[in-house]
């Protein structure tokens, strides 16, 4: 059975600490897909956005192909805090994947502060506080589209990656 696992959170919510623990508990058939990650790759630099056009493109192009692992588990790491991003661009995936599910990052902002601060490129922290209050939790629609649906708060990371 593959999967495709949404992140939605963020910066320094832990999405890519989820992500690289999941990989290295499951130890084959994970495949992370990070905006992040692609931008470096593009760019040089992964607070780039100069190229997000072919970011995107390729991030969307990755899951389709990563679908074809019928073990895989495909995890999305980007913030997707907006249903236009965890919702209108994931529905086009319904039919490669027999489960897709959303894991959603609910640290408090003292915690995100502070883990941002901590990165290896902290954003900027009046950008990090609009994209907190900017965030979207999964609408009536996103919870009837998704097949799991779980709720990340501080410090239960690992609790989560048992689930899966």
């Amino acid at each position: 059975m593959n999967r495709l696992i949404v992140l939605s959170g963020v910066p320094g919510s832990g999405k890519s600490y989820f992500s690289n623990a999941l990989m290295k508990d499951k130890e084959k058939h994970v495949y992370i897909i990070s905006s992040d990650q692609l931008r470096k790759e593009i760019t040089g630099h992964q607070q780039d956005l100069s190229q997000d056009e072919l970011v995107w493109k390729l991030f969307y192009s990755l899951a389709r192909s990563y679908s074809e692992d019928k073990d895989g588990i495909v995890i999305l790491d980007a913030t997707n805090a907006k249903k236009e991003y965890r919702y209108d661009n994931i529905k086009q995936y319904k039919d490669l994947y027999d489960e897709i599910d959303l894991v959603c990052f609910q640290i408090s902002k003292d915690l995100v502060l502070k883990q941002n601060r901590e990165r290896e490129y902290p954003i900027p922290e009046d950008a990090l506080l609009r994209l907190i209050d900017a965030f979207e939790l999964p609408d009536q629609e996103e919870e009837s589209f998704y097949d799991r649906i779980d709720f990340i708060k501080d410090h239960e990371i690992e609790k989560i990656i048992a689930h899966y």
